[in-house]
């Protein structure tokens, strides 16, 4: 099994990535959530997430920002799809993780068959991308810093 070594500056994208996905679901939730409650109490916690939320998305961006996150992922183009593959694993692990939880906690049967194949579906691409991404690890690939513009004549 390879093992790929990723650099630190794409540890930090996709976390970033990952913190703005997890604070736009809260963020969903909590405006969902304040149009049913009528509690001030509640409302008045509810618009303090929110305010959290948005501010945590400011900081994100910042940080992106101040250190050229963008750019520097760019200069990586031959890792890009294997990058998206990988990320995309990841999401679809997590996802079946929250299926396989909820057939076990789920005792409806007509749920607990519509999650049961929801997990086959998600499993399905998980086997696909496994086979896409190691058939890219074992592909060579061209130095970051090698710019092809026009072939050598020989």
């Amino acid at each position: 099994m390879a093992v790929k070594k990723t650099a630190q500056q794409e540890i930090i994208l996709n976390s970033f990535v990952e913190a703005q996905n997890l604070e736009k679901i809260l963020l969903d939730k909590v405006r969902e959530y304040g149009k049913e409650v009528m509690d001030n109490q509640t409302k008045a916690l509810l618009k303090q997430i929110e305010i959290m939320v948005k501010n945590h998305k400011e900081d994100i961006k910042k940080a992106e920002k101040t250190m050229h996150i963008g750019s520097l992922s760019k200069k990586n183009m031959s890792q890009e799809p294997l990058d998206m593959l990988q990320d995309l694993l990841k999401n679809l692990v997590n996802i079946q993780t929250f299926y396989n939880e909820s057939v076990v906690n789920i005792t409806n049967p007509y749920v607990r068959q519509l999650f049961t194949q929801m997990r086959d579906d998600v499993m399905r691409f998980i086997s696909i991308l496994q086979i896409e991404i190691e058939s890219l690890e074992s592909k060579p690939s061209i130095p970051n810093n090698t710019v092809l513009n026009t072939p050598e004549m020989s």
